[in-house]
Formats: structure tokens, C-alpha cells, sequence
């Protein structure tokens, strides 16, 4: 339009700042904005002229311009830029004449505003003269070009303004997806050493913004055992144009806490090939790694006990067999008495055994030593270089370490085997047969007394926790002692009934306390526990030989005679003797004496409920020597009992 022209032309927003302008006339650019009374009516100008076009449409007439002459005396053409019905900012044309200028006017100006008077003038003669026609012809060429420069200027904001959205949404959607992933991300520059960072990284390493972005900040949040080895890894990776990959621990800053993070980046290159730039990610794999390492631990550990696992010792094995490792000895320790204790008193008190047996192995052993726990109650001790003699001190050390060990009153034992290999062509499986075989002749001298005195430390301990069921079992030891007698039992027989009375309820150790003493009526589930006694004696009494025997009759104490009874449901003459016997004994005795869940029965209401249950729960031929020798009752003693006669014929005929 300039060139064409010679009008000047320009754009101020809706505060009457310039935002641009061309091709400025000079008497305007050199003189009337220059000066500073002249700038100051040109400034007040263009913010009238911009309220004037704020304030409303309608100002500016039928036209979509308006003329107007500024304070200076020359003319100007103005008109608003309105996209959409809003108003963005005013278009400024002009800066022309009308008709031949009034010099001498001119030039008083000049001398009001200290201008010089012919470099002013020559600047006015440069000023176009136009007729309005023309003007108006070029105005409206301009408004269009203008209003189509600015509604593309509005799209391209808006479509600006959109992309700048979906970057915030994207930006957002990362960050969260790097807090979810615990994954923060870093951009390096290899020349400054100056760095920018995520919130995530920041959150992982534990700083904020005003931590030092420099290589040396960084450095000093690595793990002081990895700071070498990523220095040297960093330059050989970026001398080699090679992808940075790396795992290494970092403490964070805020807290000390240390983490494990896997670093993964790129390098940039100018085109000289030298590394201007890294780009990179830091995950927190903190989680993974102790995972990770936990499976690795666990693959040659024992998880209970923490000593290695036959795995690892099979392999130490394969490594240590060698003739600079002679003599290598073997040690196999077996634990005495696990499975009554798992028994007695639940596999958590075994477990503690286990492990107080594997401290005191581990805290006797040398540091070379391995020592792995070979099975469920069985240890293995690897020493190499150890001769026969070391190894049997090695032993006692270990018996001196769990002397004083308990587990619910319970010493702790433990049975040992050791072997010797001197010579290189021997086998070294065989080596660990022979210790074992040590050991099992160990364990079979030691076991029984290990088990009887277990066996004594569970009576002692359930009557501890329930003082009635050492006299209930009193008390029935001498109902059985007494009808053995007068059936006419050998000494050794009515000796067993001694015992059996005793130990026939040792299975309640295993029993919770809370319904063993619950003062109420009992639930199914806790019913069935209950029921689980005479089986988990069994289990106790068979672990000793001498009590085997004993072991059948604490099974059967709970079977009926019409088989209805537990565990296994047997009737009649099936059912072991002194098993019957127990069963009326312990009947007997339990409703005659006070039960949390009841008042005891008197003599004659118990008696009614065994004659009663002649036939049906008890064996009736016991039943009648108990009530007729044992209790020396009369029949007529009840009501006139003949009805009780007749029971009991018609019974014993059965």
C-alpha cells in the first residue's frame, strides 16, 4: 500500500499502544513523535481514538472507518479490527493531505515545538496529498487484507491455544503416568553440566528446584558405592555413542533413604560426533530390585531358618572338592523331638526350635564354614580344610551354644554324625553317608530319652495351663486301677491302666486353652477341635517306643461301643479293653466333677446315666463290675430296681 500510495499505515490495540507501523511519514517519525509535547498529543490521540471506537460500533457510522485529524494537522484514517463481534484492536491509515498544506502554519508549529523550521517543512513537502475518493478506494482494499490477516491471526491463536491444551492434557497424562510408573525423566547438557528434571525425578531423588542442576548435584545423590563406577560407565558409553543403560543405588537427599533406580538415555551429536546432549529416564525400581533379590536369596537360603539350603550346599559341594581343600569334613545334626513338638504345641513352636538350633549351629561354625539346613529337621555342615578331631569340637561348641535353650520348657536336642574325606579319590557322597549313619546311631541312644522326657514336659505343661485335667487324669488313673483289679488284671496290666488314666488326655495340649475352659455350650467347630485330642496323642506316644502300646488305647478312649464314637468309628469288642475302660472311667469322673459349661452330678445321676448308656457308649459287662465291685452298689439301693435289674440282664445277654 506504501509503495502504491504513500500512505502509512499502522496498528494499536485497544489501549492505544503500537503494536507495529510502516512506512511512517518522517515529519510524523522524525518530528511529531519524536518531540516530546508532540508524542504526547500523538499518544492522546491514538487512546481517544481507541475509547472512541471501544465504546460502541455505532460511533463510527455507516462506514467501517472513521476520518479524523490528528492534533500535528495531518490526516488519518481509522478503523476497528472486530473478529467474531469482538473488538481486538484499531487499524491506522493516513498520515496524508487533503489539499496543499499552510506553510507558514507549519511552520509556527515547528517553532512551538523547537523543530528545525526547513528540515520540518521539507519533511511536510513528503507528505502525500490525496483527494477522500481516492483514499477511500485504497481503505477498503486495506480493511480486507486487514480483517483476513487478522481473523487467520485469531484461528492461528485459538488452533495455538488448543495445541497448547492438548500439550498441558499430555504433559498432565505424563507426569501422572511417570508418578504411577515412578519414572522421572532429565535432559543433560554435556557442555554446561546443567540439567532440567521432572517432579517425578525430583520426588525420587528427593530434592526440589533449588537443588544445584549440576553434574556434581547429581553425582552427590548416587550412592557413594556406585559414584566410580557410573562415572566410568558414563564415559565410556558416551565415547563409544553407545545407549546409557545402567542399575545403581541413589540416597535421596530429603530423607537419606537409599533406592535402586535404572537409568536409560541417549546422547545427542553435533555433527562433528561430539555429544552435546543427554536425554534420559531414571525409574525407581526400589520394589523390583528387593524382590528381585529376595528370589535370588531364597534360591540358596532357607527361608526359616536363613542358612543356606541343600541347593547351595550341593553346588559348594561340586566347588570345594578339591585336594587344596583337604581334609574335608561332614557334619549331619539332627534335631530330637521335632514332630512331638509340632504335635504338642503347634509347627510355630517347632519352627522356633529350628531356628534357635540353627543360631546355635551358625554362631559355633567358622566363617568358611558352610552350614545349610538339609531337610525338615536335619542340618549339613561343610568344612573344608577341618580334620575329624576339629570337627567333633566343633560339635561340643555346638551343645554348649544351645545348653540353655528352651521351647515351652523344652530342652533343645540335637543328634550329630560326622565324616572325614582325606584322600582325593574318595567320594564324597559317601562321606556324607557315613555322618549320617553316625548320626542316626547317636539319635537312636539319645531319642527315647529325649522323647520321654518331651513326653513328661507336655503332661506337666497342659496341667500348668489347666490344673483340673491333672486331677481329672488322677482321679481316673484309680477308677481304672480300681476295675482293672476287680477284673481281675495281672499287675503289669493294672500298671498300664495306671499310666494310660494318666496320659489318655494328653492330646489337649494341643487344644486352645480359651475352649477348653469355654463355660459355655460348645460350637460344632469347637466340638471338632475338642475331638482331635485322642489323635494328636496318638501321635505324641508314638514317637516313643516304649509307649506304643499305650498309644493304640489314648486312640480308642472315645469310641462307643455301639461304634457311633471317634476317630475311627470301631464298636464292641473291637475297641481295645483297656480302651473301654478308660471310656466308662473318664465318664464317670467328668460328670461328677464341676465343668465350666456345668454343676457336677451326684453319685446316683451319674450312675443312672451309665446304666443308661450300658450298651450304647459303654460296654455292659464293664459297667456292671464297675457298679456292682467297684462302687459295690445294691440293686435294690434304687427305687426298687427291679426295673434296673432287668436292664442290666437283658444287656449282659446282648
Amino acid at each position: 500500500l506504501y509503495f502504491t500510495s504513500g500512505i502509512s499505515s499502522g496498528i494499536i490495540d485497544i489501549d492505544g499502544n503500537c503494536l507495529v507501523s510502516a512506512y511512517m511519514q518522517d515529519i510524523c517519525l522524525k518530528f511529531h513523535r519524536a518531540g516530546c509535547q508532540a508524542k504526547f498529543l500523538c499518544r492522546q490521540s491514538d487512546m481517544c481514538l481507541a475509547n472512541y471506537i471501544r465504546e460502541g460500533f455505532d460511533n463510527i457510522g455507516p462506514e467501517p472507518y472513521i476520518w479524523y485529524t490528528c492534533p500535528n494537522g495531518l490526516i488519518n484514517i481509522a478503523a476497528p479490527v472486530i473478529i467474531n463481534g469482538e473488538y481486538l484492536a484499531t487499524i491506522l491509515l493516513g498520515q496524508l493531505l487533503f489539499e496543499e498544506p499552510d506553510i507558514d502554519k507549519f511552520r509556527k508549529q515547528a517553532n512551538k515545538y523547537g523543530f528545525d523550521e526547513e528540515e520540518y517543512i521539507a519533511a511536510l513537502k513528503k507528505v502525500p496529498i490525496y483527494t477522500k475518493e481516492k483514499v477511500e478506494s485504497f481503505i477498503h482494499l486495506f480493511l480486507q487484507l486487514a480483517n483476513l490477516v487478522a481473523l487467520m491471526g485469531v484461528t492461528q491463536l485459538r488452533l495455538i491455544e488448543s495445541q497448547r491444551k492438548v500439550l498441558r492434557e499430555s504433559e498432565s497424562l505424563l507426569s501422572k503416568s511417570q508418578k504411577v510408573a515412578r519414572i522421572g525423566s532429565f535432559v543433560m547438557d554435556l557442555k554446561t553440566k546443567i540439567w532440567r528434571g521432572s517432579p517425578e525425578l525430583y520426588n525420587i531423588a528427593g530434592i526440589d528446584k533449588t537443588y544445584p542442576h549440576t553434574a556434581k548435584g547429581w553425582n552427590k545423590i548416587i550412592h557413594p558405592d556406585y559414584r566410580r563406577k557410573i562415572s566410568d560407565y558414563f564415559f565410556n558409553v558416551e565415547a563409544e555413542q553407545l545407549s546409557y543403560d545402567c542399575i545403581y543405588k541413589i540416597i535421596r537427599v530429603n530423607d537419606g533413604e537409599q533406592r535402586w533406580v535404572h537409568g536409560l538415555g541417549d546422547f545427542e551429536f553435533d555433527d562433528q560426533g561430539n555429544p552435546i546432549r543427554l536425554i534420559a529416564t531414571v525409574q525407581d525400581i526400589t520394589k523390583r530390585r528387593i524382590a528381585e533379590e529376595e528370589v535370588i536369596y531364597l534360591s540358596y537360603h532357607d527361608k526359616l531358618t536363613g542358612l543356606y539350603n541343600r541347593r547351595f550346599y550341593e553346588e559348594e559341594v561340586k566347588r570345594l572338592d578339591t585336594e587344596r581343600n583337604l581334609p574335608i569334613s561332614i557334619i549331619i545334626g539332627d534335631v530330637n523331638g521335632l514332630k512331638l513338638v509340632n504335635d504338642a504345641f503347634g509347627h510355630a513352636k517347632g519352627d522356633e526350635l529350628l531356628q534357635k538350633a540353627a543360631v546355635a549351629i551358625q554362631s559355633a561354625c567358622r566363617a568358611d564354614d558352610i552350614v545349610a539346613r538339609w531337610g525338615g529337621d536335619e542340618f549339613v555342615i561343610l568344612l573344608p580344610k577341618t580334620k575329624s578331631e576339629e570337627a567333633e569340637r566343633i560339635i561340643n561348641r555346638i551343645k554348649q551354644q544351645y545348653a540353655n535353650q528352651q521351647v515351652n520348657s523344652l530342652s533343645i536336642s540335637i543328634s550329630f554324625g560326622w565324616a572325614t574325606k582325606n584322600k582325593i579319590d574318595e567320594d564324597i557322597q559317601k562321606v556324607l553317608k557315613r555322618a549320617e549313619d553316625h548320626m542316626y546311631k547317636h539319635k537312636t541312644v539319645e531319642n527315647e530319652s529325649v522323647r520321654s522326657n518331651i513326653i513328661s514336659t507336655i503332661i506337666k505343661t497342659l496341667h500348668e495351663k489347666n490344673s483340673r485335667e491333672e486331677q481329672h487324669s488322677e482321679r481316673v488313673s484309680e477308677i481304672c486301677q480300681s476295675i482293672g483289679k476287680a477284673m481281675g488284671f495281672s499287675e503289669i496290666e493294672v500298671s498300664k491302666l495306671k499310666v494310660v488314666g494318666l496320659l489318655h488326655d494328653i492330646g489337649k495340649i494341643a487344644i486352645e486353652e480359651g475352649i477348653l475352659n469355654k463355660p459355655g455350650k460348645l460350637t460344632e467347630q469347637e466340638y471338632n477341635e475338642i475331638k482331635r485330642h485322642p489323635e494328636i496323642g496318638y501321635r505324641i506316644l508314638t514317637t516313643s517306643y516304649d509307649m506304643l502300646e499305650l498309644a493304640n488305647y489314648v486312640l480308642a478312649h472315645h469310641e462307643r461301643w455301639d461304634g457311633t464314637g471317634y476317630p475311627k468309628g470301631i464298636k464292641g469288642e473291637a475297641i481295645p479293653r483297656i480302651a473301654r475302660i478308660i471310656a466308662l472311667a473318664d465318664s464317670y469322673d467328668a460328670m461328677t466333677s464341676e465343668r465350666p459349661y456345668r454343676n457336677s452330678l451326684s453319685v446316683e445321676e451319674a450312675i443312672k446315666e451309665i446304666i443308661k448308656n450300658s450298651g450304647i457308649q459303654f460296654d455292659p459287662e464293664i459297667v456292671r463290675i464297675f457298679l456292682e465291685d467297684v462302687l459295690c452298689i445294691e440293686k435294690e439301693y434304687f427305687f426298687n430296681f427291679t426295673e434296673y435289674g432287668n436292664l442290666i440282664e437283658k444287656r449282659n445277654l446282648q
